[in-house]
């Protein structure tokens, strides 16, 4: 709280009982003792008990942990205005266990973190804020602005703002305990439990104040085989723990394939010739692996249950797959520790001394399947990147992308020898030719053990700031903080290509390099020295330092007739540092991704000011009043490992808000916010890219193919799909396909436009707010959906009616960009759609993004006395119902994504039920006892597929409701509380194509019911 030595006059429109009276949520509005005077969010002009002229959702600090959540985004991810994102359930696609807040959807880095209207510390190239960092205990509130913030706070409040308020003034002793486990769809398998302490306490005779909290915090690991819903993998792949043989140019003859697996008893349906459909049993045999949908369904499998081909019974006998999910993570585990202290001293009213500190430390993980093997290997004459593995074996100025196996390997089997002694073509990638020529194989190395990331993150940051009246009417405030955050992380499974290239290629199967060598036809086990020579120990270092200077003045420039108007002029200097150090992952290593060091700064230099110009006070209405923002930003990027130095961008933010009481019960407010947020540094310099699951037109039996006669055929062969085989071709379920990226150093910054239209009012004892918002992001930087191209090439968007080859989404000069074997596996992006020239996609400003709806917000207080004269019932409604959510990623391709739920590689966080709502219901039985209830509301959705792919069939959801529960009791000081979160057990949502495990677990609940226990003492 800002105390000053004025008292504007204020529209007090719902007074010191207008707050909506249930313990989550107050009605726009924070309040304070009668004469004092705060800063409300979204603006830093001081005010008396003045609510917010922007929509604002104000959240009790306590709601964040009534329901024994030990992170702040559990609880956050609830309320109707954000989209659940990167949490603690992304596992993959992952968040390196980090978890942010995501408003509208928009992405986490276009909203901003605020603690007390000021940045924390970083955790990310993205420059967001990890919510995993923020201890709960000394926060007092939580106020969430959406829409643009960008005048205001600076580059990246495009979707608005979450600003935590601290407790200014603590005295005494707060100490909690919460504990929870499951108890539905399985009994104590997700243990949490949080314990927290604050110490606070004045001195100086008020003029001062020190508090202090710590929090402990564990969250015990879900395995997807925990939970039957996801024990089974969705999605497919064809790197298996058996081995498969990849066959090119240089195919088994058919009739030679026939004869062996005839003396296996197949007398039809052995694997086609040329469709790497064949893979290795334990005891020499070999085995069909099937197609999707096809006649050619799995032969001679000879693997047991539960043995280390674990094939996914979703599919099986079809064809076979791998069952990778079954030993993923569902839920992370995490252990943190924290610690926050804030002072302040008031050594005159011209001179108040602040500062602030926090520390974090915590251990999270992720955990995928083995190490599925695949980079490439280049001749050593033709090597152009360390990254990549060398052999003899391959032609120079090809590359292969799977392991490379003379045929004088000691371990194949005679089967086998059988079928590559019959080979008589030549594939040009590979020395030799007919039968004498190398053959590839895919392995998945189960030896090696789970691809598990351990991460440890460390941040700090200090503040020390200067704030007071330094003359009647105007007060000051500056201040400089520094924080840094340290990230190291323990990459486990990860396998060295080159060295398992060697052993293939050791004239005795690698024996004398280690005990035993390598068997690779087949689950065969590998010794403990081969493990020790292949497996790679990576570990990488990631730090960022963040340096913020800032100051300001406001004050009442003169009196007009309705009141004084008031001003604020502020400066603000950021600097940002990131660097990344790869480790032994700039090799040619399998398991995650391979990476580049980097090394970098974004610096940001900002001038700012508001105008607050009271227009009436009485008459005509009650009261109406104007506000005016605006913010000059110039922001310069370097890439110091590169040697990029960025060209320096000036940008402008700048809102108007109108503020027009007609009665004291009743506020109308409309805004206007131009906002803009800054290219990070991974959109400036450091590449990347994406496997989505994807959706293949030119299967057989899709409209496309059944409607679109023999144009649609002639396409699909155009694009690669061998004419014999077009016509019973099934896409395999769950595939991905690869599309990469690279940074781009002449970025712009993003703009956005943002309107908002609504009212607060008070009426029959009811109290509520309602809002229509419509944020426009325009200059985007955006990943394309390989889907949309996938899609435009092939139809449908109104992209390519004449089902053109020459299509620009098809072909480029000539070529395919769809990479085919025939499934899809690599988009080559050309030019005209943002390509580089080398087939990645070059971050671009082409994109944009407009979303618009309505919040409801509605609270009422129902006395019952019949029950107890301390006795009331108090209600809040919180709903949001998107009207649009339109995403144009490429030029001229423009979908709404409204009432969509999401699918694996797209973003984080972008499902978009049409309706979203909480109703929570307190009964206060008396002072000291209350039950709790909260219903929580997800429409039912369509398939995100479904509105690219239109005329196709995807399943989508129904709408849910979860219930939650709790009693709480007060004794003298404690508190106790005991209650269940789903308490219905309801379980997610299942779809297909699908996030992960089935459904969108950042959305839908996948623990089951939870019980849960807390404690609290206050002195």
């Amino acid at each position: 709280m800002l105390r000053t030595g004025s008292a504007l006059p204020t529209l007090a429109l719902l007074g010191a009982g207008g707050a909506i009276a249930t313990p989550a949520f107050a009605q726009d509005t924070a309040e304070a003792p009668a004469g004092d005077a705060i800063i409300v969010t979204g603006s830093r002009i001081v005010r008396p008990n003045l609510e917010s002229n922007s929509p604002i959702a104000v959240v009790d600090g306590d709601a964040t942990v009534e329901n024994a959540d030990v992170t702040l985004d559990t609880y956050l991810n609830t309320l109707p205005q954000v989209n659940p994102a990167g949490t603690t359930t992304s596992n993959n696609p992952g968040n390196n266990g980090q978890s942010n807040v995501d408003l509208r959807g928009l992405g986490s880095n276009r909203n901003l973190v605020l603690i007390d209207g000021r940045r924390p510390m970083v955790s990310s190239s993205n420059q967001d804020v990890d919510l995993n960092t923020i201890p709960q205990g000394l926060i007092e509130r939580i106020e969430i602005v959406t829409g643009g913030a960008g005048a205001i706070y600076g580059a990246d409040a495009i979707a608005g703002v979450v600003n935590i308020r601290m407790k200014d003034d603590f005295e005494g002793l707060d100490l909690r305990g919460t504990y929870s486990n499951s108890i539905g769809l399985g009994t104590g398998d997700a243990e949490e439990y949080q314990l927290s302490g604050t110490i606070g306490g004045n001195f100086a005779d008020g003029r001062g104040n020190i508090a202090v909290a710590f929090e402990h915090a564990e969250r015990e690991g879900l395995i997807k085989s925990q939970r039957d819903f996801s024990q089974q993998a969705t999605s497919t792949t064809r790197t298996f723990p058996t081995g498969r043989l990849v066959e090119g140019n240089n195919a088994i003859p058919q009739d030679a394939i026939d004869a062996l697996f005839a003396t296996y008893g197949v007398t039809s349906g052995a694997p086609t010739s040329g469709a790497s459909n064949i893979a290795f049993n334990n005891d020499g045999t070999l085995f069909g692996t099937g197609i999707f949908n096809n006649p050619e369904s799995v032969t001679n499998y000879r693997y047991p249950t539960g043995s280390g081909a674990n094939a996914n019974t979703n599919f099986f006998p079809d064809f076979y797959t791998y069952n990778f999910d079954i030993i993923n993570l569902l839920v992370l585990p995490l252990d943190r520790d924290s610690a926050f202290g804030r002072a302040h001293y008031e050594i005159s009213p011209a001179a108040e001394f602040f500062a602030q500190g926090s520390w974090t430390e915590y251990n999270s993980a992720t955990a995928l399947a083995p190490t599925p093997v695949s980079t490439s290997i280049n001749n050593p004459a033709s090597q152009t990147s360390q990254r990549n593995a060398v052999s003899s074996l391959v032609e120079v100025g090809s590359r292969a992308t799977a392991f490379v196996v003379p045929v004088t390997n000691p371990f194949i089997p005679d089967d086998l020898a059988t079928l590559l002694a019959a080979r008589t073509g030549d594939n040009t990638q590979f020395v030799g030719s007919g039968a004498d020529e190398p053959f590839q194989i895919s392995k998945r190395f189960l030896d090696a053990g789970l691809r598990q990331q351990n991460f440890n993150t460390e941040v700090l940051q200090g503040l020390i700031g200067l704030r007071g009246e330094f003359a009647p009417g105007w007060n000051y405030e500056a201040y400089a903080s520094k924080g840094k955050t340290t990230i190291t992380a323990d990459l486990q499974g990860n396998v060295n290509v080159q060295r398992v290239q060697e052993l293939l290629e050791a004239p005795d199967g690698g024996a004398s390099i280690c005990d035993g060598g390598f068997n690779p036809f087949g689950v065969q086990p590998l010794s403990a020295d081969c493990l020790d020579y292949v497996k790679e120990a990576a570990f990488t270092t990631t730090e960022f330092t963040q340096d913020v200077y800032q100051g300001y003045i406001t004050g009442e420039l003169f009196e007009l007739p309705a009141g004084p108007m008031s001003m604020v002029l502020g400066a603000e200097h950021r600097k940002f540092k990131y660097s990344y150090d790869a480790g032994t992952l700039n090799g040619p290593i399998a398991g995650f991704n391979t990476g580049t060091d980097d090394l970098g700064t974004n610096t940001f230099t900002d001038f700012f000011g508001e105008l607050l110009v009271p227009l009436v006070d009485g008459g005509f209405v009650d009261s109406a009043e104007l506000s005016l923002s605006a913010r000059r930003s110039t922001s310069d990027y370097n890439d110091i490992q590169n040697g990029i130095d960025g060209e320096k961008k000036d940008s402008w933010a700048y809102g108007a808000t109108l503020s027009v009481a007609p009665t004291q019960d009743l506020r109308l407010r409309a805004s206007y916010q131009r906002s803009v947020r800054a290219p990070n540094f991974g959109e400036l310099f450091s590449g990347g890219g994406a496997f989505p699951q994807y959706f293949d037109p030119c299967s057989a039996s899709t409209n496309f193919r059944q409607s679109g006669g023999e144009a649609a055929r002639d396409l699909c062969i155009a694009t690669g799909i061998d004419p014999g085989a077009v016509d019973n071709y099934q896409q395999t379920p769950g595939s991905q396909v690869y599309l990469g990226t690279i940074g781009n150093p002449d970025l712009d910054p993003e703009t956005s436009d943002t309107f908002t239209f609504g009212g607060v009012f008070q009426v029959a004892g009811f109290t509520g707010s309602i809002d229509y918002y419509n944020i426009k992001v325009k200059d985007a930087i955006l990943l394309p959906d390989p889907n949309i191209i996938i899609a435009g090439c092939y139809g449908y968007l109104g992209q390519n009616p004449d089902l053109s080859f020459d299509n620009q989404y098809c072909s480029y000069e000539g070529d395919s960009i769809l990479s085919r074997s025939p499934d899809i596996s690599f988009i080559s992006v050309p030019e005209e759609l943002g390509g580089d020239g080398s087939g990645y996609f070059q971050n671009i400003n082409q994109g944009t993004i407009k979303t618009s709806g309505i919040d409801f917000q509605l609270g009422y207080k129902l006395p019952t006395e019949f029950i107890g004269p301390e006795s009331s019932i108090d209600f809040n409604l919180l709903m949001n119902y998107i009207i649009d959510y339109k995403v144009e990623e490429l030029p001229g391709v423009v979908i709404d994504y409204a009432d969509t739920v999401s699918y694996f590689g797209a973003n984080l966080g972008t499902s978009f039920p049409r309706w979203k709502g909480n109703l929570q219901t307190k009964v206060n039985f008396s002072d000291n006892l209350a039950l709790d209830t909260r219903l929580r509301y997800i429409d039912g959705m369509k398939n995100r597929a479904s509105v690219q792919f239109e005329g196709e069939e995807f399943s989508g959801v129904d709408s849910v409701i979860y219930v939650d529960a709790a009693l709480e009791a007060n004794v003298e000081n404690f508190t106790f509380r005991v209650g269940a979160n789903n308490l219905f057990n309801k379980g997610p949502e299942l779809y297909a194509p699908n996030v992960q495990s089935g459904t969108d677990p950042s959305l839908y609940d996948v623990i089951g019911r939870r019980g849960y226990v807390s404690v609290r003492v206050k002195y």
